[in-house]
Formats: C-alpha cells, sequence, structure tokens
C-alpha cells in the first residue's frame, strides 16, 4: 500500500496578451487603476497606478521580501518619490494623482511562496509585484491592465472587463492568486460549466499539449460528477516542470479567482498524471468556500476524501485500492497526535506540523457524514451540490458550521452541525474501526478486502460511478 506525504505546503516550487474570463463590469466602481509593461525577456515590470480621489499614504508589496525588487518610484511627470521601510511614500501626491514604479521581475518573484523564475517564464503571486496600500483594501477593488510583446502572455484569474481591462476584486488584494508569465498562449478547455485555461511552463516536456488537455478535461469530468457541474466558472491551471516524471505538488489559489499550480515532472506520462492523487485533492478544494484556518480539517478532509473516491468512481484504481488509502490513512492520522481539539489543531498546523491528524480527521468526518446522509436516502455528493450555488463564485470566507448549516437546510432535521461539533470539539483522533467493520472494509496485514455488511451496499454506492452533466 503506497504511503503519501501531507507535508504539501512546505514543498518549495523552482522553476520557473493577457488571458482572462467571463466579460461583465462588476460594482461597485474601481478606484486604483494599474497599468502593467513587461519586457520581451520577463526580467522588468513597469507600473503606473493611477488613484480615484485621494491616494494612500504608502504602497508596498503584499509580500514584505519584494521591496528588495523596487528600481525607481516616481510621480506621473518623473520625480522620484522617498522609499523607506519597504514602503513608497505618496503623501505628497494630490486627488486623482498617478505614479510609476518599476522592478525587477525575478527578484519579486523570489520573495514569494510557491513562485519563480526559469528560462525566460514566470509564475508568481500578485502580491511580489502588484504593490498596493497595506492599510486598506480598494474601495471597490481596481483594474488592471497589461501592455506587453507579441512573444509574451500574461495569464490571471481575474475577469475581463468591457473596456479590455482586468478586473481585481477586493479579494486579489486579500488573498493571493497564481499569475502566470511566458510566451505560450494557454489551452482553453471549457466543459462542465468552467472555461479553464491551461498554461504549460518552460521546456524539454515529453508530454504534448494534446495530452494535457485531455488529462484536465478527464479532471474536470470526475470534478463535476460530485454536483453536477465543476464547482466554478472560471480557472487558470499552471504546470510548472520539474524533473523525472508524476506530479509532486499542488495548490489551489482564490486570489480575486481560481487558479491551481502542479508542480510536474517533463517526462510525465498521461497515465501518471491521472493516476495522481494530486490531481483530484486540489481541485476537490473547489467544492467548498474559503474557509478560516480553524476549519482547515474540513477544507482538507474532504479533498482527502474525494482524492480516493473519485479515480475510483472513473476506474483510475479499483475500489479496493481506494478503501486501502482510506484505511491506511485513517492509522496514520491516529498515530498523529494532536495538544488540542481538532479546530485548535487545524488552527496550529503550520506551526506544529499536525498535517496527518488534521487532514485525516477531517476525511473520517467526511466519511461518517456521506454514510449518514446515504442512510437518510441522500449523500454527500447531494449536499455539496444543493448548497453549492450559495457560494459558487464567492470569495467570501465562510466557516464550517455555516457550511455544514447549508448542507442541513433541505433535511427534515440537523444531521451534519451536530456531527460537525463533536468532531471539531474532540481531541483525539476520531474513531473509525467500527463504521468500516459496518461498511464491510476488512483489513488484514495491510490488505483490504470488501466484505458483505450491514452497509455494503452504501460502501459500493460510495464508489460507484455517478454522470455529470454537460
Amino acid at each position: 500500500m503506497r504511503r503519501r506525504s501531507i507535508l504539501w505546503a512546505a514543498a518549495a516550487l523552482s522553476l520557473l496578451g493577457a488571458a482572462s474570463s467571463a466579460v461583465g463590469d462588476p460594482p461597485p466602481r474601481p478606484s486604483v487603476h494599474y497599468t502593467v509593461s513587461i519586457d520581451a525577456a520577463i526580467e522588468h515590470l513597469d507600473a503606473r497606478v493611477c488613484f480615484d480621489g485621494r491616494p494612500p499614504r504608502r504602497l508596498g508589496p503584499g509580500v514584505d521580501a519584494a521591496a528588495r525588487a523596487l528600481i525607481t518610484a516616481t510621480d506621473d511627470e518623473g520625480r522620484p518619490l522617498r522609499f523607506e521601510d519597504g514602503r513608497i511614500d505618496l503623501s505628497g501626491l494630490g486627488d486623482d494623482a498617478c505614479m510609476r514604479y518599476r522592478l525587477d521581475l525575478p527578484a519579486a518573484a523570489r520573495a514569494s511562496r510557491f513562485a519563480g523564475h526559469l528560462g525566460g517564464e514566470m509564475v508568481s503571486s500578485q502580491g511580489a509585484w502588484l504593490w498596493r496600500d497595506r492599510a486598506a483594501v480598494p474601495r471597490g477593488g481596481g483594474t488592471i491592465r497589461f501592455e506587453t510583446p507579441p512573444n509574451v502572455v500574461v495569464t490571471t484569474p481575474w475577469r475581463v472587463r468591457r473596456d479590455g481591462s482586468q478586473h481585481l476584486g477586493t479579494a486579489a488584494f486579500r488573498r493571493p492568486g497564481f499569475v502566470a508569465f511566458g510566451h505560450r498562449a494557454p489551452r482553453v478547455v471549457e466543459r462542465r460549466g468552467v472555461r479553464a485555461r491551461l498554461v504549460r511552463l518552460g521546456e524539454g516536456w515529453t508530454i504534448g499539449d494534446d495530452a494535457l488537455e485531455a488529462w484536465l478535461g478527464e479532471a474536470i469530468d470526475g470534478i463535476a460528477a460530485v454536483q453536477g457541474r465543476f464547482p466554478v466558472d472560471d480557472l487558470v491551471v499552471i504546470l510548472v516542470p520539474t524533473v523525472g516524471s508524476g506530479m509532486g505538488f499542488g495548490m489551489v489559489r482564490r486570489g480575486g479567482g481560481y487558479s491551481a499550480i502542479y508542480m510536474v515532472g517533463r517526462e510525465s506520462t498521461p497515465e501518471a498524471l491521472r493516476e495522481s492523487w494530486v490531481t483530484w485533492h486540489e481541485l476537490s478544494h473547489l467544492q467548498l468556500p474559503a474557509l478560516p484556518q480553524r476549519d482547515a480539517w474540513l477544507y482538507e478532509g474532504l479533498a482527502t476524501y474525494y482524492q480516493e473516491v473519485i479515480p475510483a468512481r472513473l476506474g483510475i484504481q479499483s475500489r479496493e485500492a481506494a478503501w486501502g488509502e482510506l484505511v491506511d490513512g485513517f492509522a496514520r492520522g491516529a498515530r498523529s497526535r494532536g495538544t488540542g481539539d481538532l479546530g485548535e489543531d487545524a488552527t496550529s498546523m503550520m506551526r506544529t506540523g499536525g498535517f496527518q491528524r488534521v487532514y485525516w480527521a477531517g476525511t473520517a468526518f467526511a466519511l461518517e457524514a456521506d454514510v449518514t446522509l446515504r442512510q437518510r436516502g441522500s449523500s454527500l455528493d447531494d449536499a455539496i451540490r444543493r448548497a453549492a450555488p450559495r457560494w459558487r463564485n464567492d470569495f467570501d470566507v465562510w466557516t464550517s458550521d455555516r457550511v455544514c448549516a447549508a448542507w442541513d437546510a433541505p433535511l427534515d432535521a440537523s444531521v451534519l452541525r451536530p456531527l460537525r461539533d463533536r468532531f471539531v470539539t474532540q481531541r483525539g483522533f476520531p474513531a473509525t474501526a467500527a463504521l468500516l467493520r459496518r461498511l464491510g472494509v476488512h483489513e488484514r496485514d495491510g490488505h483490504v478486502s470488501l466484505v458483505p455488511a450491514e452497509l455494503g451496499p452504501t460502501r459500493d454506492g460510495i464508489m460507484a460511478a455517478r454522470p455529470s452533466s454537460p
């Protein structure tokens, strides 16, 4: 049985015309406007920033370490602006003023986690180069327009406006997203309610664009089958090359739009990508809204549950293998001792390294929730499908309590909120052995078999294929 590390957040990425999404002008009126130019070598970024009304007192990067990437900062007439403590002083500018700054783009990228520059292409969080007022989010968000030479393409997760600029919602200033600076236009995959743009960075890949598009299409179909359509309307997927074969790391971000990054070996085959749990885990995060760190057990647990369920439904792995991974994960979670209740351990997870405890306790919640709902003639899939329109394309932060209340709303009783309350306040790993026995999931000497049992039909229904809507 394969062993998997859940220390994804500790991995470091070493790599490395604008492309946008649906047209529309969201209110209220944006109050800061960026025009960004990139040179042909993707080495320098020049930004002109114009403010509606009074400018902020200071402008700086969302990532403190990116301050060292600044080359120049001036007003719109070219007069230097003071730069101290990692911020540009704008106190001398009048109302409706503009200013300019120039950055060493690779240096800015190096300051950001999960970003890098290699071979003339780059992926980065916007916080490294989209300098902003750190004291407050701009009223109404902002707009951005890219000016690039013909051989440079900037792919962002932000929606395009009628005037051709892109809308920077308030989430673009609050949360990181992934932006690609490259030399290829993205491949567009439209199906199951989503417009996905696939960007492959770097050279030397053995897998072709058509095979990558087929991989993403199957991934979209598998995720969409949970709720009958893909969870969001627009998505950017960026593939970062690494050595060897397979997929070693992935991450989804919601910084004003939805973006996902995957570290993929240049020698990967289509089979290696579709068989990787990372494919399914990361995109499964989109089934839920943004949640606070205290509720990491829910968003990581749900994704870990579906990373096994979806490949079994698609025939990528056997049902026995899927149940075996769940059994093995529960055992590892039980061996990982927490220091508090589940909510407390989730809050401190990045500091303590208690990933196994948090992820697999959340997975145990997902399994128990699914079984409980199926005994009532429903399922976790159905609960997600009914509630998802409430948070689709919504960047607000929810809570696990609010999500479970939304799941309970169509039922004739409160089912998942009490289950959530029990799990989140529990110290120690939740018991799973009795439920697995009732499901007929039998483990002996590391081998899992499926045997007749009271909840055998429920067990088989969890892994049964479910069609997605076109």
